[in-house]
């Protein structure tokens, strides 16, 4: 019996190879769409230079696109958004069959292993 659930952010985070903080920043902006970096650093408490790295990672892997507004006052300012829902599925899903193909591939071998030294004790 398993004694922890798996929660979905964390398997989520492993099957996309995200960090803690872009999983974070990805279901904020799930929550609320087109936001600018300073507004998620502080909703998030965290440093503006960390949550762009974040951002520009998110946008990297695929998950999150960047719009500019031009703001009245003169100059643009760049909003954040995560891919549409249907688009963010299909890639989980899909990064998620590799990642399950990945670790039978790993219980595999640790099977061949045990049974590698089992051989050899006999001997």
């Amino acid at each position: 019996m398993i004694s922890c659930k798996p929660h979905i952010k964390c398997i989520l985070k492993c099957a996309l190879d995200i960090s803690c903080l872009e999983m974070e920043i990805y279901t904020e902006l799930l929550r609320t769409s087109g936001l600018n970096v300073e507004t998620i650093a502080q909703r998030l408490n965290k440093d503006y230079n960390t949550v762009y790295k974040a951002l520009r990672n998110l946008m990297e892997k695929g998950l999150v696109k960047r719009e500019y507004r031009i703001l009245r006052s003169g100059g643009y300012q760049y909003i954040y958004k995560p891919i549409d829902f249907k688009e963010f599925k299909e890639i989980a899903m899909n990064r998620l069959k590799v990642w399950i193909n990945e670790v039978s591939r790993v219980l595999d071998l640790v099977e061949s292993m045990k049974e590698f030294d089992l051989l050899e004790a006999s001997e």
